[in-house]
């Protein structure tokens, strides 16, 4: 077997991100999405994030007592019951997510009363889905773990490794709490950069599902979509090509309402990240030769890759321990 090191993972991303790059946003259109439709804004689903990721490192310090606790996906209702989560100032909620202090404060108010979140004693807030979600909670946490699966193993193939996505789905199960608490890390870093940068998550959500929609009229007009992305001369290529996109389209995906994607579509042309055809009231991403995403700088490329791979490092130590 193959030593993996994260230098290693790290080289693979950078060398190769165009190619996952289908698989990677595809992954957080399916995360982001399902969010947003739980808990109507990415703001308050963001807060909620951030105690989930609580939730799942307390489970974990059961290990520090007990080697062969138990982290698994369908042990999860009952760990969650019989942790301590600790009390979080809505200073530090702020801090973690990005969000200014007065909106961290509102969102949470929501949250309690649509019961998201929990008040215990003292005003400790925690995060602990109750008996009746179960069922939900189970088929979306399944749907999440499969598009990470599939992040992962574009990554494997590409290493030469030889993991089905069978098998990183059941070892992400079997060690569940331990893997999403750096999975919801890594959310909770991706999505306060876009706070930070865009101060609308809005836009997070359908500017992802922008990329993914051009993603797949990609795939639909070149017979071989992969070799798209072998090197900068065949992206130039792409300058003329246009991915047509509606607002309802992004809308009925993403569950924000028709006008608002409107108003943020032409938001992201003034940006000129999009560009819109207004005969037939439609959008294209411009594309060049470096990447998709204009509004990504070479800087946050590089920093996305370090927490990517900082992230798959560890998953995919995990299956290769499990391997030998």
């Amino acid at each position: 077997m193959k030593q993996i090191e994260n230098k290693l993972i790290q080289k693979n991303l950078t060398e190769n991100f165009l190619k996952l790059m289908p698989t990677f946003y595809e992954m957080e259109s399916s995360f982001l999405s399902g969010v947003y439709k739980r808990y109507g804004d990415l703001e308050g689903g963001n807060i909620v994030i951030f105690f989930a990721r609580d939730c799942h490192l307390e489970i974990i310090r059961k290990r520090e007592k007990d080697l062969n606790f138990n982290l698994s996906l369908e042990n999860f209702w009952n760990n969650h019951k019989d942790i301590h989560q600790q009390k979080k100032k809505i200073i530090l909620v702020s801090k973690q997510t990005g969000l200014p202090k007065e909106t961290t404060r509102r969102k949470i108010i929501s949250l309690i009363k649509k019961k998201h979140l929990k008040k215990g004693d003292r005003n400790k807030l925690y995060w602990e889905p109750d008996f009746p979600q179960k069922e939900t909670y189970i088929k979306i946490i399944d749907e999440e773990i499969n598009s990470l699966s599939k992040f992962i193993f574009e990554q494997t193939k590409l290493l030469s490794l030889g993991m089905p996505v069978s098998k990183i789905e059941r070892e992400i199960k079997n060690n569940y709490s331990f893997y999403w608490y750096h999975f919801l890390s890594v959310q909770l870093e991706y999505i306060k950069f876009w706070q930070d940068k865009l101060k609308d998550l809005e836009m997070l959500l359908i500017g992802v599902q922008v990329l993914i929609l051009t993603l797949n009229s990609l795939r639909k007009k070149f017979s071989n979509f992969h070799s798209v992305f072998d090197n900068q001369k065949s992206l130039k290529n792409l300058s003329e090509f246009n991915a047509d996109i509606s607002a309802t389209s992004v809308s009925d995906i993403t569950g924000i309402p028709r006008a608002t994607c409107i108003r943020k579509l032409d938001k992201f042309v003034k940006m000129k990240v999009l560009q819109k055809n207004y005969k037939s009231k439609r959008y294209s991403l411009i594309l060049d030769q470096t990447t998709f995403n204009p509004m990504l700088t070479p800087e946050w490329m590089r920093h996305k890759i370090e927490i990517l791979s900082d992230f798959s490092f560890i998953v995919i130590k995990g299956l290769v321990k499990q391997t030998l």
